[in-house]
């Protein structure tokens, strides 16, 4: 009786496993670009769109609530991320923060975790939008969102160019 070289698992089989990691290859290229997308979006779409139209109190009221509902976006779309690849493309045994790629997204939803923090800051305080601490602080925010694009933008790129 001939055996084969690889004794199967039953159940088991290889085109299962690729169609799993395919499936989820996909799912991580489409998260990157719902982020670099809804980034972009941003200043260039919602913000004019949303400044011609409404007056000042209501401009301020929907620029408070939507980046705050901006950045919950992009924290779950981050973690949506970290965990396609850690239930369905982590090897066994291997800790999520190992891998550059994954430890920079780590990072990443922790800085978005933190700029949600900062606008909840400046949105509920009486800071004057003139001072050095208001600009400081804005910059920084917007650093945060460039550096997640430019990182989203820069994954979803280099997977292209590697296949």
């Amino acid at each position: 009786e001939c055996l084969p070289v690889t004794q199967e698992v039953e159940g088991s089989s290889p085109f299962r496993i690729a169609i799993k990691i395919m499936i989820a290859e996909i799912t991580l290229q489409t998260l990157l670009a719902a982020i670099v997308g809804a980034i972009w979006a941003t200043p260039l779409v919602i913000s004019p769109a949303a400044r011609n139209s409404l007056d000042k109190e209501a401009l301020k009221f929907f620029l408070k609530s939507y980046f705050f509902r901006f950045n919950i976006f992009l924290i779950l779309m981050l973690a949506l991320y970290l965990g396609v690849v850690y239930f369905f493309m982590l090897p066994e045994y291997e800790l999520i923060w190992s891998d550059t790629k994954n430890l920079t997204i780590l990072i990443i939803l922790g800085l978005n975790v933190l700029n949600m923090f900062i606008g909840l800051i400046i949105d509920n305080t009486k800071i004057d939008s003139s001072s050095n601490f208001f600009k400081f602080i804005h910059a920084f925010s917007v650093a945060i969102l460039a550096s997640t694009s430019f990182v989203a933008l820069y994954f979803l790129i280099e997977k292209f160019l590697t296949l």
